[in-house]
C-alpha cells in the first residue's frame, strides 16, 4: 500500500519534483545547505562528546568483580560456554537454552550475548562490561533521534525546530550520566534490562521512520526492523510487554491524531508488534518467569499494590533526586488501606491527570503513560525481595528526561520573555538557548560525577552493602547480605552482630538464623547456635541440613535420642543424605539397635560410595562375623584403598580379608 504524502509531517519530498532547466542556487537554499552542515558537523561533535562522557564515566568499572545473580547468570552457567549446539539439551545445553531459575531464564537472546562474551574473554568482567557500556551508549543516541525528530514534526508547529538538535542531544546526554542507570551499566546480570531497553527505544525509532519514509522499500526496511526489534527486546526482558501499546499511542499523539487513524494507516506495523506477544505468552504458559516472580509467593496482591503505590513515587523522586543510590530499597509492605490511602489517593489523582492530558494528546499525558506502562509489569505482579530497584527506571527515565529538558527550555524561555520583552527574536531564541546549554553542562557534570561516586560501591560486593548500611541499618536484607559476606570471608567476628541484627528486625527471616546458627557454631558457642537452629526449623520445617546441624551439636552435648530424633527428620527429608545415616548408625550402634544400624550403615554406602562408608560396612559386618557378606565389601574397599594411597586401611583390609577368606575355606 503506497502513502500519499502524510498530512502531519513537517518534512518536504524533493525527489519528486521535476526540473527541466538547471537553476542557479537560491539564498533559501545556500541557507539550507550551510544548515544541513552545521547538523552534521553538530552531530559529529555531539556523537565525540556523547562517547567520550559515558567512557570517562563508565569505563573505570570495568575491572570491577561478578557480583550476586552474576554467578547463576555467567560463572555457573553451562549454557554459555559453547557457541554450538545453540540449543543442545538438559546435559548438554546451548546459548539458547538458558538454566532454569536464573535471571536469564526465558531470555535467551541476552544468554547468547553472554555466550559470545564468553567465547572471546571466558570469566573476565572486562568484556561483559565493555559491552554494556557499547549498548548504554547506542541506546542514548537512539533516544537522541527519536527526541530530535520529535521536536521536529508537525505536532510541535515548528516551535522547537531551530533547537531540536540541542535540546535532544541535552536529554540524550543527561539520560546516559543519570546516576539511576549505574546499576543497569555495571551489573552485568541487569544486561536483561539494558538489551531490552535498547530494543524498546529502538522499536520506536525504526516506527517513526517507518511513518516518515518517502518510498515503498524504504517504509518496508523500516516496518520489518521495527518488528526485529520488538521481538528482540521480548527475547530479553518481559518489560517490553508495553512496547507496542506506547507506540501506537505515541503515533495516536504525536503523528495520526487519533487511534482509528492510527490503526488503519499503519496496521500492518501494528500486527507485527502484537506477534511479538506471542513469545511471553508461550514463556508463562511454561512457567518460565523470574524467580519469586507472581502471585502466591507469599505477599498477598492487594499488599503488593498498595506499597507499590508508594514505591511509584519514589521512582519519581530518584528521577529528578537521584540520592541516595543502594542496591536494596527498604520499603515495609502498606498491608491495609489505612496505611496505604496517601499514596493511593495520590496514585489516583495521578492517574486521572494522565488519562485526562492523553486524551487532549499532550505531551505529558504520553510521558506519564510511558512511566506507568513500562513499570507495569512490576506494579502489579508481586516480585519478593525486590519491592523497588533502580534498574527498572532505565526505559522510563528515557522518556522523563527528555520531558524535564524540554519543559525546562520552555519555562526559561518565557521567563527570558518576561524579563527582556523588548528584545529582538534573535535575542529571544539565543539567550535561552545559551543560559539552557550552561545548566545542561552543569549537570551533566554533577551527574557523572555523583555517577562515578557511585560506581565505586561496585568495585567490591561487600562494599556495596555496606554502602547501603550507610542509608538503610535497619534493612534487614542488607544486614543479612552484610553478615553473609563477612561470614564466607572467615570475619566470623564481624558477621555475628550483622546477622543479629537481621533476626532483631526481621524474626521470621530462616535465613537470617541459619547462618547466624552456623557462625555460632564455628564460632564454639554451640549452645546459642542450637537456638537459633530450633529457629530455622520453626520456620523450616523441612530442611534437612538445619535437622542435621542440629543433630550433630545435640549429640556432642549428650543429648542421643533427640540427635537421633532430628538424624531421622533429616532422612525423611532427604533419603540420601550420607552422612545423616552414618551418624543415626553409629547412636544405634551405641544403643544396642544392630540390625537397624546396619540398615543405616548399608543406606549410607549405597548414598556415597567412599571409603568411609565401605570402612563402616566392613566393620559392623566383622563384628557381627558375616564373612559372606564382608568379602565382597572389604574387596571394593580394598581396591579404593589401594587407588587413594591409604596405605594402613589397605593393610588392614588385606588383614581382614585374609582372615575371613580362612574362615571360608575352612570345612
Amino acid at each position: 500500500m503506497a502513502y500519499e504524502s502524510h498530512p502531519y509531517d513537517g518534512y518536504s519530498d524533493y525527489m519528486n519534483q521535476t526540473h527541466t532547466t538547471r537553476a542557479e542556487p537560491t539564498a533559501a537554499q545556500s541557507i539550507d545547505v550551510v544548515s544541513n552542515i552545521s547538523h552534521s558537523v553538530f552531530l559529529f561533535v555531539g556523537i565525540l562528546i556523547l562517547g567520550a562522557a559515558v567512557c570517562l564515566v563508565y569505563f573505570p568499572a570495568t575491572r570491577g568483580p561478578f557480583v550476586f545473580d552474576d554467578s547463576g547468570s555467567i560463572v555457573n552457567n553451562l549454557s554459555i560456554r559453547q557457541l554450538w549446539p545453540l540449543v543442545g539439551n538438559d546435559e548438554n545445553p546451548g546459548p539458547l537454552n538458558p538454566p532454569k531459575a536464573t535471571p536469564v531464564d526465558g531470555r535467551p537472546l541476552v544468554n547468547m550475548s553472554f555466550a559470545v562474551n564468553y567465547h572471546f574473554g571466558e570469566f573476565d568482567p572486562f568484556g561483559y562490561r565493555v559491552v554494556h557500556i557499547v549498548v548504554h551508549l547506542l541506546s542514548a543516541m537512539l533516544l537522541w533521534a527519536i527526541v530530535a525528530r520529535t521536536l521536529r514534526l508537525e505536532y510541535f508547529q515548528a516551535q522547537f525546530d531551530r533547537v531540536a538538535d540541542p535540546l535532544s542531544f541535552a536529554a540524550a546526554i543527561v539520560w546516559a550520566l543519570h546516576p539511576v542507570n549505574t546499576e543497569c551499566v555495571v551489573y552485568v546480570t541487569q544486561r536483561t534490562e539494558l538489551l531490552m531497553g535498547m530494543f524498546y527505544l529502538a522499536t520506536l525509532y525504526c516506527s517513526l521512520r517507518y511513518w516518515y519514509a518517502a518510498h515503498a522499500i524504504g517504509r518496508t526496511t523500516w516496518l520489518l526492523l521495527a518488528i526485529v526489534a520488538c521481538f528482540s527486546g521480548m527475547l530479553c526482558k518481559e518489560m517490553m510487554v508495553s512496547a507496542p501499546v506506547m507506540v501506537l499511542l505515541y503515533d495516536r499523539t504525536f503523528v495520526s491524531g487519533s487511534l482509528p487513524r492510527a490503526l488503519t494507516r499503519s496496521w500492518r506495523l501494528y500486527v507485527g508488534l502484537a506477534l511479538a506477544w506471542v513469545y511471553v505468552l508461550v514463556l508463562y504458559s511454561h512457567g518460565l518467569r523470574t524467580p519469586g516472580a507472581g502471585f502466591g509467593q507469599g505477599v498477598a496482591a492487594h499488599v503488593w499494590w498498595f506499597t507499590q503505590a508508594k514505591v511509584l513515587f519514589l521512582y519519581l523522586k530518584l528521577a529528578v533526586w537521584p540520592w541516595p543510590l543502594v542496591i536494596h530499597y527498604e520499603i515495609p509492605y502498606l498491608k491495609t488501606a489505612a496505611e496505604a490511602w496517601p499514596w493511593l489517593l495520590a496514585t489516583g489523582l495521578l492517574a486521572i491527570g494522565t488519562l485526562v492530558l492523553l486524551w487532549r494528546r499532550s505531551p505529558l499525558g504520553f510521558v506519564a503513560i510511558w512511566f506507568v506502562a513500562v513499570l507495569s509489569p512490576t506494579l502489579v505482579i508481586p516480585l519478593v525481595g525486590e519491592t523497588a530497584v533502580e534498574r527498572r527506571m532505565y526505559v522510563p527515565l528515557a522518556a522523563l528526561v527528555p520531558l524535564l529538558v524540554v519543559g525546562g527550555y520552555v519555562l526559561l524561555r518565557q521567563a527570558w520573555r518576561s524579563i527582556k520583552p523588548r528584545e529582538g527574536l534573535e535575542s529571544i531564541r539565543s539567550g535561552p538557548v545559551a543560559v539552557f546549554c550552561i545548566v545542561t553542562i552543569a549537570l551533566a557534570i554533577t551527574f557523572g560525577y555523583v555517577s562515578s561516586h557511585r560506581l565505586v560501591a561496585y568495585q567490591d560486593e561487600l562494599g556495596l552493602w555496606q554502602d547501603a548500611l550507610l542509608y538503610q541499618p535497619h534493612d534487614p536484607l542488607v544486614q543479612f547480605n552484610v553478615g553473609t559476606i563477612l561470614a564466607d570471608a572467615g570475619r566470623l567476628s564481624e558477621a555475628i552482630p550483622h546477622f543479629e541484627q537481621s533476626v532483631r528486625l526481621d524474626p521470621r527471616s530462616y535465613r537470617a538464623h541459619y547462618n547466624l546458627a552456623r557462625s555460632l557454631e564455628a564460632s564454639a558457642r554451640p549452645q546459642e547456635a542450637i537456638e537459633h537452629y530450633r529457629a530455622a526449623l520453626q520456620l523450616r520445617t523441612d530442611d534437612a541440613v538445619s535437622h542435621y546441624n542440629l543433630a550433630r551439636l545435640l549429640e556432642d552435648k549428650g543429648q542421643l535420642s533427640e540427635a537421633a530424633e532430628h538424624y531421622r527428620k533429616t532422612i525423611a527429608v532427604q533419603p540420601d543424605f550420607s552422612a545423616a545415616h552414618t551418624n543415626l548408625a553409629i547412636l544405634l550402634v551405641t544403643d544396642g539397635h544392630i540390625q537397624e544400624a546396619i540398615k543405616h550403615f548399608e543406606l549410607a554406602l549405597q548414598s556415597q560410595e567412599d571409603l568411609d562408608n565401605y570402612m563402616n560396612v566392613v566393620m559392623i559386618y566383622s563384628q557381627l562375623n558375616r564373612g559372606a557378606k564382608v568379602i565382597p565389601v572389604a574387596e571394593k574397599a580394598l581396591i579404593l584403598a589401594r587407588s587413594q594411597g591409604e596405605t594402613s586401611l589397605t593393610k588392614e583390609l588385606e588383614t581382614i580379608l585374609a582372615y575371613f577368606r580362612r574362615q571360608q575355606s575352612m570345612p
